[in-house]
This record gives structure tokens, sequence and C-alpha cells, in this order.
């Protein structure tokens, strides 16, 4: 049994200022929950064999020509490692605040009238459905202001073999999902997509400052409604002001450009592996859709340093000392802020079903999948039916 608290008369206790020393937090893991690729990433890998295009293969991580099945690698020199960089955030908005969109909108972008999601595609698939939900209705699209494009990228890494069949057993595991539908065939309804995102890192400094409460317990009498006196044990709170300092690094927090994908699919295929980012390169998307962004920079920057916010306001009240505290107050100021535009991809399903559009999709880094499902109207009769059944049973056996 562990020892009761020390029972402490109420006046009791030292209620002087509580200030900490500075602390310094190691960088917070990741939350485990554009003018995207203009032209570049329609530029031809010509087949050495027969001409064709080659397409990426993540499981063989080669261009693959579709038409005589030869393997081969770049077409150019790699980039140098150097490519990837940091970009100044608050230099960069200011430029964009006074840059015009001058990029050509007849560079072959169409956008959907359904999911309103913008992607990159050669002249000749232009009038092609949308990879997103299905629909057939695809508009030119007129730029977001001031697009900018991605310097690195995460190579797909999963074939589409395996994304088929891991999307295929995600269905099949779902009961109320009808049976006609994990019977289906849909391997003609899964695309490879790289989506377009943001990473944010910078330096935080930050002060708090909060009330520290600290349990103690009083003996009191009481009468009870028979008239009859005993003695209870009651809790109450010591409250004294108490003030830190936290400081720490957050480095690559991801937020989505994308609004092509349903937010909750998308939250369940995070986090993308960031640190094995690679330079951008145009046959990595050979062969793939390229989303362009629709969250422009300061939309996404203002996410990133939300999260941010959030997680120093964490970290700190797990440094309030005491049992409990109140009225939290911080005071953030952050440094160094730096982004980085990058491409991640996933392997898309899209489908209809009885007139509805659904989605699923498996992170064609780390083969997280997840999808929506219609449900079976059937098979949920069925489970109220029986429901009722065993309730309507107990009832007559308590009759009796």
């Amino acid at each position: 049994m562990p020892p009761e608290p020390p029972v402490l008369p109420e006046e009791d206790g030292d209620t002087s200022p509580i200030s900490l020393p500075r602390k310094k937090i190691p960088p917070p893991l990741p939350d485990l929950r554009g003018a995207a690729a203009e032209v570049r990433s329609l530029d031809r890998h010509v087949c050495p064999e027969c001409g064709g295009k080659g397409e990426w293969d993540p499981g063989k991580r080669k261009l693959i020509c579709p038409y005589c099945g030869t393997e081969f690698e770049r077409v150019a020199p790699p980039p140098p490692p150097s490519s990837i960089k940091e970009h100044e955030l608050d230099q960069m908005l200011a430029e964009l605040g006074e840059r015009s969109s001058t990029v050509d909108t007849a560079k072959r972008k169409v956008q959907c009238t359904h999911c309103h999601a913008v992607l990159v595609r050669e002249a000749k698939n232009v009038g092609q459905s949308c990879d997103f939900c299905g629909s057939p209705e695809m508009l030119d699209y007129s730029d977001i202001e001031s697009p900018l494009s991605p310097e690195s990228l995460l190579p797909a890494s999963i074939s589409k073999e395996k994304a088929y069949h891991s999307l295929k057993a995600f269905l099949a595991s779902k009961w109320f999902a009808p049976n006609d539908l994990k019977r289906r065939n849909l391997v003609d309804r899964i695309h490879g997509v790289y989506l377009p995102y943001w990473t944010f890192d910078s330096a935080a400094e930050c002060p708090w400052t909060a009330d520290s409460g600290t349990y103690y317990y009083v003996t009191r009498t009481v009468r009870g409604a028979d008239g009859k006196t005993r003695t209870v044990r009651e809790r109450k709170t010591r409250w004294r002001p108490a003030s830190g300092h936290v400081s720490t690094w957050f480095d690559d927090i991801l937020i989505t450009g994308s609004q092509g994908i349903e937010p909750k699919i998308l939250t369940k295929l995070e986090p993308f592996p960031t640190k094995d980012l690679v330079p951008y390169e145009t046959r990595y998307v050979s062969g793939w859709e390229v989303e362009q962004y629709q969250i422009p920079l300061l939309q996404a920057a203002r996410s990133g340093f939300g999260v941010m916010e959030s997680t120093l306001r964490n970290m700190c009240a797990s440094e309030v000392p005491g049992d409990t505290y109140r009225n939290l107050r911080i005071h953030p100021t952050y440094s160094r802020k730096t982004f980085k535009h990058i491409l991640c991809p996933v392997w898309l399903l899209a489908y209809q079903f009885r007139g509805k559009t659904y989605q699923g999709a498996m992170n064609a880094i780390t083969g997280t999948t997840y999808a929506n499902c219609p449900i079976s109207p059937w098979k949920v009769a069925f489970v109220v039916l029986m429901v009722l059944l065993v309730i309507g049973i107990i009832f007559l056996a308590a009759q009796r």
C-alpha cells in the first residue's frame, strides 16, 4: 500500500514564487499523426531500345519501358546533394509579396471540378479522368499566385502490385463493406501520385509563467443525513506562481499542400520520412501524376508554426512543478526560420460505388494504408436485428 499523503493544516505551506532555470529540450519527434513540377516533371526519359517513355518503377527502383520492358537508369547525371536547400522563410514571404504570377498557364495543368485537385499532365492526357475522385470533368487551371518549385522528393519504393493487395486487404477487413465491393477488381483505379508538402524548421525560445498547484489534505468533521458525525479527508490545492524558460529546435514540421485527398486519409498516411529526401529528378516522377500545391506558403507557414506553438505549450506544461497547474502562459519567439517544398508519393485508389466517390491510399514509402468504403445497409440491418433478438431473449428469460 502506498503511503497516504500528509495531512497539513490549510494555512501551512510555502506559497513563495518558483523560478526554474532555463531548460534546453531536444527537438520533438515527428508527429505520428506548386508549380510543383511544372514541365520538368513531363520530361521524356527515352527508352534506349524502342524510344518509348520510361516510367519509374518503385519496386525495382529503375525506369521501366511500358512498351518493351527494358530497364534503364537516369538519362541525365544526378544532381548534387547540395541542391536540397533550406530557404529563409521570412525572405521568401517578402519576395512573394512583391512577385507577380508569371507562370505560363498553357503548361498543361488541369483542375477537377469535383474535388478541385490540380494536376500537371502531358497534353495528350489532359482529358483523362481525375486520379483523386474519378470524375471525368477536368478544366484548364489558372495558377495560384507565386508558385514555387520543389527541389527534393521522396522516391516511391513500394510497387503498385503491393499497393493493390494492401488496399484490397484493407477493404476486405471491413465487415460492414458490401461483399460485391470486396470482390471487385480495382487495379485499374490505382494511380501513383506525388503530393505537395511543405517542411518548416525553426529555433524556439519560450519563457512561460503559470500557477503551480500542490495537493494537500485536511480532515473535516461532517454530519450526515442520519444526524451522525464522521470525519472525512478533503483534498485542497496550494497555489504558487511559477516561471521558467524552454529552448528547443523544430526540424521538418510537415504541412500538406494538397487538397485532393481527404484530410482523414492523409492524416492516417503520415508521417513521411523526410530524412530520406533526395534532390529532385524527373525520372522519379516519370509515369506518375504530380499534384500542384493549393495551400500557398504563407498559409502553410501559419499552420506549421501553429503546430510548433502547440508543442511548446505541452513542453512548458510538463515543466511546471507540483501536482497540477493553471493559467499557463507562453511567450514563444522563433529564429532561423527556414522551409522546403517537397513531393511525397502515394498510391491512390479512387473509385465510385453506387453513385458515390470513395478514396483510399497507401504511403508509397512506409506502406501505411487507409481507405474509405461504403457500408452495406443489409449488414447493418442484420446486426440491428440480432441485437434486438438478443434483447428479446434476455427480456423473456427475465420474465420467466
